[in-house]
């Protein structure tokens, strides 16, 4: 099972947001200006990010490989993995008793006419 780890802007991330249920919106809302100040890069942060990427790029096929194996071996990544599975399945519970209800109000509606 692969992992991937996605950022998106703040004003993507609330305007996304807006259209999700009022209690996930406070809770991510909370979540987020949590996290926002952990994600602030210095310039030297992003000047030693190109550099290891250049060094990244210098790696052979095989060698990226095992890093990544390596780093997914380590486990550094279970509680991230663990919360985002955690949040995709509250997500498709949330989505799948909506449709339920709307299948539900078909019928009711079906049956009346």
């Amino acid at each position: 099972m692969s992992q991937l780890i996605m950022t998106i802007g703040r004003s993507l991330f609330f305007r996304v947001l807006a259209h999700a249920p009022e209690e996930l919106q406070r809770e991510a809302k909370a979540d987020a200006k949590r996290a926002i100040p952990a994600l602030c890069f210095t310039e030297e942060d992003i000047r030693q990010k190109f550099a290891q990427e250049e060094l990244w790029e210098a790696l052979t096929d095989e060698t990226q490989l095992e890093a990544v194996a390596a780093l997914l071996d380590a486990a550094e990544y279970d509680h991230a993995a663990a919360e985002a599975d955690q949040a995709i399945a509250e997500a498709v519970g949330r989505y799948l008793h909506e449709a339920m209800l709307e299948k539900e109000e078909r019928q009711a509606d079906e049956e009346l006419t």
